[in-house]
């Protein structure tokens, strides 16, 4: 059994941690994976989902049955906008307050004690997570809370040195940072939460009539059985073009009706969607996690005993040579300097962004590989039918006979070819003992005959027996946007199943110099594992094997089964520059995890290393609390903003690309 579950609380890799081991603990469970980014836990077992929410909230943690995430996106939004005001608030009184304080020449014990007060009494999530932590587990606002403590006793056993701004400052900024890391990780989760608002939350069924007007939202995948209307696709096609629909068509979920009315019929059950099987792949992989992520969790179990430490050493060090109210203020910043949240986040975020923009724009990254492998790729090697053409057939017989007898036999796989063929013919007989050939052909049995349809010299050829009972020639058409497309790409091979001719005039028209024919799945797997570093892109149909053999296999995905094909990148979308841009996306989200973990340790080594004094004595530099939690927060957000810049990105390179702009996509 696998299952998800909605986790609330978590705020650093320290959380993470301790939620997996929370449900790792647990008897019969064998996989678990949380994403700080999405606030969810996945795992799989035989253990009862009850019990595993019990598990977590002993932790310390909320979980709860997952609902619709665009539910959750929106409704934890407009509590957000509340939480952004009241810390705004809070930030802006404590800012005038320690200005009030540090200026004044009289004692503010009673003015200091209330304005603490007031900022926790504004800040209480703060507060309540420090002592949660001290409860359930150290995690970064147990060096808040340790942080806020010292300052509180000094100042009530010491009321001439009383350092009261420390107290309220601190919480006033730590809760200021976290609303707007929340708002910042709202804004990057906004292409996953616009993608989950279009799946059916209804009871639908196979069968169900349902009628639609203009400005709905089709719920499920479904046929048309009255009416006319124009539908806007754009979340499965790419295409913004209303397209017309009338009785007879099919229309998929998450498609919105422009005018008119229709009613149509379900073709799937709530959840059983196209859009729904994407959702469920872009949620896997987002819940999978890379080794580097794994590393730096395991870093965040010490990562907070160790700043401690170094706190109290410094207290130590320092106190002889400064005293002890100077020492125990720089004490104080090093605890709260340290930010254990921008290492938790650094991958799980880029990782998050890069899969629901990739989605949104019909490109699914099923794993980490792919973009291990993306920046790497010298050569790609493209299979021709529905990949570098339409898979729209033109179908020409020599006599209706073999035309009625390859389609009896065709009609019994799904191979576009084959699908062409059986549309072209009106009448078929009834087939029996039908065997598919692959990268050849079909056989089977038609009134007790042996017959056999399948590559020729000439084009397809029909046999009874060992005898041509005539050809069918087949010709494709070229993707309008393949030429463009590979220009962006240095080495091309294109390996097709068909036969010399027909290959010849494609890679002719595509400039395409290696070009091979007649290629049995056999010969596809050869190639892509005589080569190194390769991309194979394919329709998953007879060149699956030479999908998974390859460093990065990108599936043009047909109609179904998008889960199902052996590939590190499904590509729902007609168009093969999405291929490009699928190259672009991952080597971009890449390029920014390794951003973002670079600026979290470089912060981490830089700032603590400052905020204990190393600059003390030959520049008189010295930390103040305040400042310290003012940069905790700016380091989370930096990681969150960079996130956010990788949507711009790549929607800025995929608007470069269609107007003709060259942008190398390694």
């Amino acid at each position: 059994m696998m299952a998800t579950l909605d986790v609330d609380g978590m705020t650093c890799a320290v959380c993470v941690s301790r939620v997996e081991s929370a449900i790792s603990e647990l008897d019969g469970i064998s996989n678990v994976a949380v994403n700080l980014a999405k606030g969810s836990a996945n795992f799989s077992g035989t253990v009862d989902v009850e019990n595993v929410i019990a598990a977590v909230n002993n932790s310390g943690y909320k979980a709860s049955m997952p609902i619709n995430y665009f539910q959750k996106w929106k409704s934890e939004k407009e509590k957000l906008n509340r939480e952004i005001i009241i810390s705004t608030v809070s930030l802006v009184y404590s800012l005038l307050a320690m200005y009030y304080i540090m200026a004044a020449e009289s004692d503010q014990t009673v003015f200091g004690f209330s304005s603490m007060c007031i900022v926790l009494i504004l800040n209480w999530k703060v507060l309540q997570k420090g002592l949660n932590s001290i409860i359930y587990g150290v995690n970064m606002y147990t060096l808040v809370l340790l942080a806020f403590c010292c300052a509180l006793l000094w100042s009530l056993t010491n009321m001439e040195h009383a350092m009261w701004e420390a107290t309220f400052i601190v919480i006033a900024f730590v809760g200021f940072g976290d609303s707007l890391e929340s708002l910042a990780r709202s804004s990057a989760t906004s292409s996953f939460a616009e993608l989950s608002s279009m799946v059916s939350v209804g009871n639908i069924e196979v069968g169900d009539k349902l009628s639609l007007s203009a400005g709905m939202v089709v719920p499920v995948d479904g046929t048309v059985l009255e009416g006319r209307t124009d539908v806007e696709q754009s979340v499965i096609t790419g295409e913004n073009m209303p397209v017309p629909v009338k009785a007879g068509d099919h229309v998929w979920a998450g498609s919105t009706v422009v005018d008119g009315s229709v009613v149509i019929r379900a073709e799937a059950d709530s959840g059983s969607s196209r859009i729904d099987e994407v959702i469920r792949l872009v949620d896997k992989s987002q819940s999978q996690k890379a080794e580097i992520e794994k590393t730096v969790d395991k870093i965040a179990r010490i990562f907070v005993p160790l700043v401690i430490l170094l706190a109290v050493s410094t207290f130590l060090f320092w106190r002889p040579v400064m005293g002890t109210e100077s020492s125990l203020r720089m004490a104080i910043t090093v605890m709260i300097i340290a930010c254990p949240c921008a290492m938790g986040l650094a991958t799980p975020i880029a990782l998050f962004v890069g899969t629901s923009v990739g989605a949104k724009n019909g490109i699914l990254l099923k794993g980490h590989r792919a973009l291990e492998a993306a920046s790497k790729i010298d050569v790609v090697v493209f299979d021709k039918t529905g990949t570098l053409t339409t898979g729209d057939f033109e179908v020409v017989a020599e006599n209706e006979e073999c035309l009625k007898i390859a389609a009896s036999l065709e009609k019994h796989t799904n191979h576009p070819i084959a699908t062409a063929i059986v549309k072209s013919c009106q009448d078929t007989y009834e087939a029996s003992d039908v065997t598919t050939i692959p990268g050849w052909g079909v056989k089977g049995k038609i009134e007790g005959k042996s017959y056999s349809v399948g590559k020729g010299e000439e084009g397809i050829e029909v046999k009874q027996g060992e005898s041509v009972l005539g050809v069918i020639r087949i010709k494709d058409t070229i993707r309008k946007d393949a030429l463009d497309a590979l220009r962006f790409l240095d080495s091309v091979i294109l390996s097709s199943g068909d036969n010399e001719s027909e290959v010849s005039r494609v890679a002719a028209e595509l400039r395409i110099t290696d070009a091979r024919s007649n290629q049995t799945p056999e010969d596809k797997l050869e190639l892509v594992e005589s080569l190194s570093n390769v991309a194979m892109v394919g329709d998953g149909i007879n060149d699956s094997a030479a999908l998974a053999a390859s460093d990065l296999g990108i599936a043009v995905s047909s109609a179904t089964g998008v889960a199902d094909i052996s590939s590190d990148i499904v590509l729902t979308r007609d168009g093969l520059m999405t291929t490009i841009d699928a190259l672009d996306l991952a080597s971009k989200t890449r390029r920014n995890i390794r951003q973002n973990l670079v600026w979290a340790f470089a912060y981490n080594l830089l700032a603590l290393p400052i905020a204990m004094g190393a600059l003390y004595q030959s520049h008189g530099l010295v930390l103040p609390p305040w400042f310290a939690a003012a940069a905790m927060s700016l380091s989370s957000m930096c990681v969150i903003l960079n996130s956010i810049r990788l949507r711009w990105s790549f929607e800025r390179g995929v608007a470069r690309r269609r107007h003709g702009s060259r942008i190398t996509p390694r």
